[in-house]
């Protein structure tokens, strides 16, 4: 049995690889991962390849991840297992690139005690996208670039002033203090929403939103100037 696990990028369905491409168009078996609201992977894989011949299997994944969740973890690997079985091969698809960030990970372990073969298929990054829409180095030479999230950065902040280029996931309820943080240590500041997605929006500023107001799929890029 055998599991492919795909990033499928971003949000638009040409940066998906050529190689996650050729697989999905495969295997007939597709695990596609929800939160209880968006089905954004699917839709992506949907935009490439039709879906009426395919065993499409929804997973759950609670956004939640303060508390044990080794029973649903062990649940999800049991329907996974049930499916591959039959089907011998299956597709697990996941928003960007599968090692960056990705749920899947909580999950892998159940798994590979049953048996199952995992093989990772890397994707394009909402970060390097974004970075891509500006037209901006993520990095040069012997820059150091840091990825974190907008929480940890705020109750530290002179810990990460001094690099070059900063990156801040899960950053929407906090884009206000990073104006603050980028103003103060003197960044350049590069919000992306969606990026890659049909509700994409991009401001150079803090103050340029309004109407539009950020959400989950929000990331910053703050480069020294």
């Amino acid at each position: 049995m055998k599991l492919y696990v795909v990033g499928v990028g971003p949000g638009d369905p040409e940066l998906i690889t050529l190689k996650a491409l050729n697989i999905l168009r495969k295997v007939s078996l597709i695990f596609f991962p929800t939160g209880g609201k968006e089905t954004l992977a699917l839709s992506i894989v949907e935009a490439l390849i039709p879906l009426k011949e395919k065993t499409l299997v929804e997973l759950y994944f609670p956004m939640k991840k303060n508390e044990d969740l080794s029973s649903h973890w062990e649940n999800l690997s049991q329907i996974i297992y049930k499916e591959l079985t039959e089907k011998k091969e299956g597709v697990f698809i996941t928003l960007g690139d599968p090692a960056f960030y990705s749920t899947f990970f909580y999950l892998k372990p159940y798994l590979e005690e049953k048996g199952i073969t995992i093989e990772v298929i890397p994707g394009i990054s909402s970060i390097s996208a974004l970075a891509s829409k500006f037209a901006i180095p993520l990095g040069l030479n012997k820059e150091e670039v840091l990825v974190t999230n907008a929480e940890n950065l705020l109750k530290t902040p002179e810990k990460y002033a001094t690099f070059p280029t900063l990156v801040i996931m899960k950053c929407h309820k906090y884009i206000e203090a990073l104006r603050d943080f980028a103003k103060k240590f003197k960044f350049s500041v590069y919000i992306g929403k969606r990026v890659g997605q049909n509700q994409e929006k991009l401001w150079y500023n803090p103050t340029d939103i309004k109407e539009e107001k950020p959400d989950y799929f929000t990331l910053v890029i703050l480069k020294q100037e």
